[in-house]
């Protein structure tokens, strides 16, 4: 944990940042940086209805699960909290926030949320519905993707996004390791996708603290972001980076946390299309106006949809197998 004042000012950097990696999520609440250090959770064995199989994942506040319904063998996910986290009422919050947004928004793109529960030790978890296939973090750990897979990803993810917005709620951490491509056909014959992740959602109406709170993943964070200001636009800046991170292979902004948030506030990315020569036209353009420092320069999340979904269904459609992915990823060099 280090010292941090967040302002309007990009002067106002941790300064003992250089540690803190680009993708680590963080928290600035009151002046500090609090890191969301994944943490190793042990095998609770049984949860409620649930048997618990094995750990699928790990983050940080504790692990996901595989655990399966007594009664119906019915595969389900479970995240349980560190039973030291446990006692802070503001994590506990969080978790039937989570909760709250999924039944605020239904859409097939979003990860449905289906209870909220504690142990018999009293520690809380969530049950969630089971995914198959990866998330986009370790795809793109392979190399960058083609053209109709990106478009038809981020797409998708708008789209889930775009009825977020619709429910009164900002996702605030859009990034790779959020977004989960299945073993699934789904829009123009790419594999479908899931938005996961509501622990940093922001619900419009609420009560602020007296000084906001700033999380997400300083890689992908919005300007605005960083004053803690988030708004329904800076979900949009947080995915124009994804995308940019797809086609090109790697984020707008590199560097120390100090670099990062200077570079979101006051540089310009390379142009994606000079990063990736012969990129459409329509999408590099797409990927500037989301990338636009202020937020009401950006793209609506709709049309953000209905722009990369005209892209993916003109561009040919994959050959891929419901166990890989190598489809989508283009040879090095």
């Amino acid at each position: 944990m280090v010292s941090a004042t967040p302002s309007n000012s990009t002067e106002a950097a941790p300064t003992c940042a250089a540690a803190i990696e680009p993708t680590q999520p963080i928290r600035i609440v009151h002046g500090m940086v609090v890191l969301d250090a994944p943490r190793v959770a042990a095998v609770p064995g049984r949860l409620g209805e649930y048997e618990v199989e094995a750990r699928i994942a790990r983050g940080g506040m504790g692990g996901v699960f595989l655990a399966r319904e007594r009664r119906t063998r019915r595969p389900v996910a479970i995240k349980v909290i560190d039973p030291e986290l446990a006692i802070h009422p503001d994590i506990v919050a969080r978790l039937r926030d989570e909760l709250e947004v999924s039944r605020r928004a239904r859409h097939p793109g979003l990860l449905e949320i289906q209870a909220f529960g504690r142990s018999e030790e009293g520690v809380p978890y969530l049950v969630m519905e089971f995914l198959d296939g990866e998330n986009l973090g370790d795809l793109l750990d392979r190399g960058r993707l083609e053209l109709g897979a990106a478009a038809a990803i981020g797409a998708q993810v708008a789209s889930a996004v775009a009825a977020l917005h619709a429910a009164g709620v900002v996702h605030c951490d859009l990034k790779p390791d959020n977004l989960h491509v299945l073993y699934q056909e789904g829009l123009a014959g790419w594999p479908a996708t899931k938005v996961l992740d509501y622990g940093v959602a922001q619900i419009w109406g609420r009560e602020l603290e007296d000084e906001p709170s700033i999380a997400g993943t300083p890689a992908y964070m919005a300007p605005e972001q960083w004053r803690g200001q988030a708004v329904a636009g800076s979900d949009v800046y947080s995915l124009g980076c994804v995308l940019y991170e797809m086609v090109t292979g790697a984020p707008p902004f590199g560097g120390t946390l100090p670099e990062l948030m200077t570079s979101h506030f006051e540089a310009l990315p390379l142009r994606a299309a000079v990063r990736r020569p012969g990129l459409r036209l329509d999408l590099d353009r797409l990927i500037g106006r989301m990338l636009a420092k202020d937020p009401a320069l950006r793209p609506r999340m709709a049309e953000v949809a209905r722009s990369l979904a005209l892209v993916a269904q003109e561009l040919p459609s994959p050959s891929w197998h419901a166990d890989t992915f190598a489809w989508a990823v283009l040879a090095a060099g």
